[in-house]
C-alpha cells in the first residue's frame, strides 16, 4: 500500500497516527509538488490523504481510510469489535470530529498567518466555532471522570480524533488547556504515545512556520 500525504496536513496526520498505533506499514509519498498536476488523477478534489491499495485501487477521506485499515489489520480494533463497541466509539468519534477536529482545522485556516494569502481568511467566523469546542471539552471532562478514555477503558479512534482537535486548538491559541484534571491526565497520556509523533512534529512546525507556508486538509 501507498499513502499520499502533505506534511502536517491534519487529515493526513490523522491516518499516519492511526497507522502507527496499529502498526500498519505503507510507503508514504509527499504529493506537495503535484497537487495541481498528477495527484488530481488520484483525487480530483486535490485533498490528502489517499491510500493506494495493492490492487491499484484508491481510497480517500481520512476516516474511511482509518476504518478500512482497522478492518484489515489485527487487534486492537480501534473502531470496536462488537456492534455495541462500534456504536459507542462511533458516537464519541463523531462528536470529536464535529466539535473539535473540524473547528481546529477551520480555526487554523482562518486565523494563522501561515495561511495568509493562500485563502480568504475570516477570523471572526472562526471565533464562532470555539463555544462548540468548549462545550465538547466540558463533556469530555465529565466522561473522563468515569473512564480512562472517551469510549471506555481502552483507547479508541475517538481519542485520536479528539486529541488532534484539542491540541490544535491550543496550538493555534484558540483555547487554553483544560483545567479539568481528567482532561489534563487524558491529554498527557495521549501526547506521550509513540504514535503521536506526527502531532508533536506538527506542533514544532507551527511554532516556526512563516506566513504563506501552510498545509491543507
Amino acid at each position: 500500500m501507498k499513502l499520499y500525504v502533505m506534511p502536517f496536513a491534519p487529515n493526513a496526520m490523522r491516518v499516519q497516527i492511526f497507522m502507527l498505533e496499529k502498526g500498519v506499514a505503507t510507503d508514504v509519498i509527499d504529493v506537495t509538488p503535484s497537487l495541481k498536476g498528477e495527484y488530481l488523477k488520484i483525487n480530483p478534489l486535490g485533498q490528502v490523504p489517499a491510500l493506494e491499495l495493492d490492487s491499484g485501487e484508491f481510497i480517500t477521506e481520512s476516516l474511511t481510510i482509518c476504518q478500512y485499515l482497522d478492518e484489515v489489520s489485527g487487534p486492537p480494533r480501534l473502531f470496536g469489535a462488537t456492534p455495541e463497541e462500534r456504536a459507542h466509539i462511533g458516537m464519541w468519534e463523531r462528536r470529536a470530529e464535529l466539535a473539535l477536529f473540524i473547528p481546529s482545522v477551520e480555526n487554523g485556516h482562518h486565523t494563522h498567518p501561515m495561511f495568509a494569502g493562500m485563502i480568504e481568511q475570516h477570523p471572526d467566523w472562526a471565533k464562532t466555532l470555539i463555544p462548540k469546542a468548549q462545550r465538547m471539552i466540558e463533556l469530555m471532562g465529565d466522561q473522563l471522570d468515569r473512564t480512562a478514555f472517551l469510549a471506555g477503558g481502552e483507547i479508541s479512534a475517538a481519542d485520536f480524533t479528539a486529541a488532534l482537535g484539542y491540541f490544535a486548538l491550543i496550538a493555534f491559541g484558540a483555547l487554553p488547556p483544560s483545567t479539568s484534571p481528567s482532561v489534563e491526565a487524558w491529554a498527557q497520556a495521549m501526547m506521550v504515545r509513540p504514535s503521536m509523533a506526527p502531532l508533536r512534529a506538527a506542533a514544532e512546525f507551527l511554532q516556526n512556520a512563516p506566513a504563506g507556508e501552510g498545509v491543507t486538509v
